[in-house]
């Protein structure tokens, strides 16, 4: 048991940190030589590049405890790189929030909470349960009797703690009264189910919005509308990281020699589990198992197909690498039908180092020419297109066409205009090189780009208030006993409405909080006027009623309790949301090639 809790500590300290923080709530070229001493701050604490290496060891270590068969490949690794980031920048924000609060914790508090809340994943161990439940006398005896285990829970108890302790301080200010959980119980229990007549303006066709009338309500709502800033706009050439001609060459040449031992009678599947890198086929012995036509890219469908049972392929190139085929059987030689079991042994293609210093030499003359150059004439030498990222605000979290990139959006918010970016690396290590177009404290949107977004707002408008006309029109050729049979007749749609209740959805209108106020009036049995909404025209007639019996709520303290934890969670998430956002969080890892 002690040996199982002993490799499970590390991922039940990280499970419960993940809760409480989020349930509760490319390298500049130039600067290899001289990198930064650190990779970014938080608050104005420095994260070193030697914290992060070791956080990241310990989430490659999770990983691999909670994976053991699988391997990390590029996407994986993207991933927990991120995780490692984030678990250092969200350890730092809550030690300062925790020492602000003043948070005190006491080895009696540790071993309070050691004795009465054990974690549950804890309670799943078989060693701590009797007859398939977890048995707490097991648990102290183990702590009482294994010093060993003792300090393990002590350790991971004492990571948390204060943590809880502080959401817990932040949920007992959140001001929660009485009214407040009347307030969420008759909101989540005042519901209404029933049918909406909706005079869909979608059905109307014959509205025309002409260029003048657009470009009209763009001067008129100009200033308030489409006036934004500050903001900055690049050209950029992207360098992408992809492998050479001889990199595909050297790769063959492992294939090809892979292939000789195949033949001279080495296993295959060894071979396969030792070298193969699709890690899904390589630990089977690279068997894909039963596959017909269509189901694999046409190259390695094409050759696997043209082989006889027991036959190794010459190595076979696809966007995935370089494969060795191996037909294991015919399941089905009709060529309508045809199927076969097949193996294969993968050899993938990556950029070399020497293809990456290409690359980057090239990005470093880029960066010369576009000093002296317009970025059309330096793309046209270096046959590459041009690429443009728009207005950038100074507070935006990603530039169009790149993504997340903290290292250019700091230097596009400083640079001035005709200004050239050192080579920066982007989340897939591609090389960006950049030229500030401009850089504005107000610009406006460009007309031609929300010229479409105008014109379709105006349309839905000119549509909205043609289908008012017709469903009254409609109201007045109809009793309201005959509405809802008439419907259809007449070319409008009625839809079933099920347990709606405030801030649902509605069939064609969306959120509405006159649907709601309407809706909710009614009683079973009745139905709303024609009501002209701003999102449309409709009835609505209420076919069931629940409503919330408040004096039953104010003695269900289970119910009660419930409403209190949902508000409690909502508001340290808020908290916690509000808190991250104003912190001064500076990620430099980009400089660094992470």
């Amino acid at each position: 048991m002690l040996e199982d809790l002993r490799k499970r500590q590390k991922i039940i300290i990280y499970f419960v940190a993940v809760i409480f923080i989020l349930g509760m709530g490319a390298m500049g070229i130039t600067e290899i030589l001289r990198p930064k001493p650190y990779l970014g701050k938080v608050e104005g604490k420095k994260i070193s590049l030697e914290m992060y290496q070791s956080k990241l060891q310990e989430v490659y270590a999770r990983y691999s405890e909670s994976n053991p068969n699988q391997p990390i490949d590029d996407n994986t690794r993207r991933s927990l790189e991120g995780s490692a980031w984030q678990e250092l920048v969200d350890g730092i924000l809550w030690d300062k929030q925790i020492k602000k609060h003043k948070i005190k914790v006491t080895n009696s508090d540790i071993l309070t909470e050691m004795q009465n809340n054990p974690p549950q994943e804890l309670m799943q161990n078989e060693s701590l349960q009797t007859n398939g439940r977890f048995d707490k006398a097991k648990y102290l005896s183990a702590l009482k009797n294994s010093p060993e285990f003792f300090l393990m829970m002590e350790e991971y108890v004492s990571s948390y703690l204060p943590r809880k302790r502080l959401q817990e301080k932040i949920q007992s200010e959140a001001g929660i009264t009485i009214d407040s959980l009347k307030a969420e119980y008759k909101k989540e229990n005042d519901k209404v189910s029933g049918e909406i007549l909706f005079f869909d303006y979608n059905t109307i066709t014959d509205v025309t919005v002409t260029d003048d009338k657009i470009s009209e309500y763009y001067e008129a709502h100009k200033e308030e509308e489409y006036k934004k800033g500050p903001a900055t706009r690049v050209m950029y050439l992207s360098f992408n990281v992809a492998p050479s001609d001889e990199d595909f060459a050297e790769a063959k040449r492992s294939a090809v020699q892979l292939r000789e031992r195949i033949v001279k009678g080495e296993d295959f599947a060894e071979l396969a589990r030792e070298y193969s890198e699709d890690p899904g086929s390589g630990q089977n012995g690279g068997s894909l198992g039963e596959f017909g036509k269509g189901q694999m890219v046409p190259e390695f469908e094409k050759a696997a197909f043209a082989l006889q049972e027991g036959e190794i392929s010459q190595p076979v190139k696809s966007d995935f690498g370089w494969h060795i085929i191996r037909l294991d059987k015919w399941v089905d030689k009709n060529p309508e039908t045809a199927k076969v079991e097949a193996s294969h042994i993968l050899f993938k293609v990556e950029a070399s180092e020497t293809t990456k210093a290409q690359l980057e030499e090239k990005a470093l003359e880029a960066q010369k020419l576009l000093k002296k150059k317009n970025i059309e004439d330096v793309a046209k030498t270096l046959e590459m297109e041009p690429k443009d990222s728009d207005w950038v605000a100074h507070d935006a979290q990603y530039i169009p066409g790149i993504g997340q990139n903290a290292q250019l959006l700091a230097w596009m918010i400083k640079a001035k205009k005709n200004q050239v970016s050192e080579p920066i690396r982007d989340q897939q290590q591609n090389i960006i090189v950049a030229k500030v177009v401009d850089n504005a404290k107000v610009y406006y949107e460009d007309f031609e780009k929300v010229k479409l977004r105008i014109k379709y707002d105006l349309e839905r408008e000119m549509k909205i208030a043609k289908a008012k006309v017709k469903a009254d029109e409609f109201v007045a050729k109809y009793t309201p006993a005959e509405y809802f049979a008439k419907a259809e007749a007449e070319g409008w749609k009625v839809t079933e409405v099920q347990n709606y209740k405030r801030g649902n959805n509605t069939p064609g209108i969306g959120v509405s909080e006159i649907f709601a106020d309407k809706a909710l009036a009614l009683e079973e049995g009745k139905m709303t006027a024609l009501v002209h909404d701003p999102k449309g025209s409709y009835i609505f007639k209420a076919t069931s009623r629940e409503k919330p019996d408040l004096k039953a709520f104010e003695k269900d303290k289970d119910a009660q309790k419930k409403i209190r934890e949902t508000l409690e969670g909502k508001a340290w998430n808020r908290w916690y949301q509000e808190m991250r956002e104003k912190a001064e969080i500076i990620d430099r890892r980009a400089e660094f090639g992470m």
